[in-house]
């Protein structure tokens, strides 16, 4: 595996929902992870709440010296899976990449971001009456997402908040199939 001799900006993917606890992790043995997050007003029809929303879900980035033993040491902390990488190690992101990612923390418009989600991924409800519920998305719509959940004799198909699903694979995200 090759290593970059230099300090380098590399993405690291988290386990889903993890991207605090691996944040923490890794700023507890000195290194400086870039998680960056945005302020957004829950949509649930009960109740309004502000919620703290990350702009790259299950992803963050690390800036570091990397050799075989912080490559090990990253890989160790709680939540990642792994440091974006090609057949011959893993890849520096440019360094005017980053500068384009750290605008967006003075940015203060409405933000409209990629769903993890897409059509045939399986979720899990979450919450309200259905959890527990699994299916399979047959539509992405702006807000909610059309699901099939199989029963018997046949399928029923829902309506439900992307806000209020699950991956039931996380590991399987949108980006492993645009890949």
């Amino acid at each position: 595996m090759y290593y970059f001799p230099d300090e380098h900006w590399y993405a690291i993917r988290v386990k889903y929902r993890h991207e605090q606890v691996t944040e923490r992790a890794l700023a507890a043995k000195s290194f400086s992870p870039l998680n960056l997050t945005y302020q957004e007003k829950s949509r649930r029809k009960d109740r309004s709440k502000i919620l703290t929303k990350f702009f790259f879900p299950g992803y963050m980035f690390i800036r570091t010296a990397l050799d075989a033993d912080r490559h090990v040491e990253i890989l160790k902390s709680i939540g990642v899976v792994e440091i974006l990488r090609n057949s011959q190690g893993p890849i520096p992101i440019l360094e005017s990449q980053i500068q384009n990612v750290l605008k967006l923390k003075s940015y203060d418009g409405k933000i409209l971001t990629f769903s993890e989600y897409c059509e045939g991924m399986r979720v899990r409800i979450i919450e309200g009456p259905l959890a527990g519920v699994i299916g399979r998305i047959d539509e992405l719509h702006r807000d909610l997402l059309k699901i099939c959940v199989d029963s018997i004799p046949g399928s029923v198909a829902i309506q439900v908040s992307a806000d209020m699903l699950e991956p039931v694979d996380p590991q399987h995200t949108l980006s492993d199939l645009i890949v």
